[in-house]
């Protein structure tokens, strides 16, 4: 009873005040009075697709009370199941999704309630998929409101009125052979990624003050892939941040050295690097990032729902990772190979359109 009174509590404050919030009650909860209030404060059986739902809220609600080993079933079976159910619409996307949402919420509603282990397993599983269905809901509606889509001439940092970036460029690594043409190529596609950053929106003209002269490009001869370094330090008085610089080693292939891979490898280090910037400088909501599939630094997401291995290390990387895949594309993204289409990789592409979003928005409102 006791746990009855805070879950009512903490779902009445999220009807009235803010739509996410944490909460605990005592983990030997009954699953199934814990689920009928869930439902019974929220109107479940009346809910919409535009409807507002806890999700963070109702799945810890599951965390907590269900047994450990179906939530991890649950989570095991679930990318398999967003594939079958689909997880893209392309056309009559609103009255798909519609029907998709009630056809989810109705299997909720009538799940049994005999058996603790399989309805919290599929109770987690169909929650997860109806939130799915709501972002993406939310997402395609957001993309068709229409945008200034025609960059003017002032606008165009392409073009010549983008100021050449000014890199610390060491190319005495490189065989003298190769030396004029590779680092001239090199530096001919990290000046043409900064300028469709700016284009975009990921970069504004304050971050490339920030960032020129400050980084820094080397070599080696290798036919691996190579990494970059971010340095930034923090001020344990006042928690201030302050960027340093970055370095891209770049990766000299003689038996591979064409400009077609050059092209790739050095987009692909750069954009990796600029998203830590990114991530400490210009996000201003990070935390919704690293809830996609890290607890406390403690990893909640499947190896299969990273793009790399490397993303794995920690928040920062899979962030930097997550973006340097999304920027280049999935095709073109040959470092990574062929990443699978899943709820987290879904909800890691949304945070970024909703960064690029807002940074537009801001932009906009600064000019005018």
């Amino acid at each position: 009873m006791r746990k009855q009174k805070w879950l009512l509590a903490t779902l009445l404050l999220w009807l009235f005040t803010i739509p996410y919030i944490t909460f605990w009650w005592n983990t030997n909860s009954n699953i199934f009075e814990t689920y009928q209030l869930i439902e019974n404060t929220l109107k479940l059986k009346t809910a919409t697709l535009t409807t507002n739902i806890p999700y963070n809220t109702i799945k810890e609600a599951f965390q907590k009370s269900c047994p450990a080993e179906a939530i991890a079933d649950a989570k095991k079976d679930l990318p398999t199941l967003q594939d079958a159910w689909g997880t893209s619409v392309s056309t009559n996307k609103n009255k798909v999704l519609k029907e998709r949402f009630e056809t989810i919420r109705g299997l909720i509603i009538w799940t049994k309630k005999d058996n603790e282990q399989e309805f919290c397993k599929q109770q987690y599983i169909l929650f997860s998929l109806l939130e799915t269905t709501q972002e993406l809901y939310n997402w395609k509606k957001a993309l068709t409101v229409p945008k200034k889509t025609v960059i003017t001439k002032e606008e165009d940092h392409s073009s010549a009125n983008y100021k050449q970036f000014t890199f610390k460029h060491d190319p005495s690594w490189l065989p003298s052979s190769a030396r004029s043409s590779f680092s001239k190529a090199t530096e001919k596609y990290l000046q043409s990624t900064l300028a469709d950053m700016l284009v975009r929106h990921i970069l504004d003209d304050n971050d490339i003050r920030t960032l020129n002269n400050k980084i820094n490009v080397s070599y080696v001869q290798s036919c691996e892939v190579t990494e970059g370094n971010f340095r930034a330090v923090k001020n344990l008085a006042t928690n201030e941040v302050t960027f340093k610089d970055i370095t891209l080693i770049i990766s000299y292939c003689s038996s591979n050295n064409t400009s077609q891979r050059n092209e790739r490898h050095t987009r692909q280090i750069l954009s990796h690097e600029l998203w830590h910037y990114i991530y400490f400088f210009k996000d201003k909501n990070p935390s919704s990032f690293s809830e996609i599939c890290w607890n406390k630094w403690q990893i909640n997401c499947l190896p299969s729902e990273f793009v790399s291995k490397y993303a794995t290390k920690s928040v920062e990387e899979d962030y930097a990772e997550s973006f340097a895949y999304w920027y280049l594309g999935a095709s073109d993204n040959k470092e990574h190979g062929s990443a699978p289409l899943n709820e987290p990789m879904n909800r890691r592409e949304r945070h970024f359109e909703r960064l690029f979003e807002e940074e537009t928005e801001d932009d906009d409102d600064d000019n005018n």
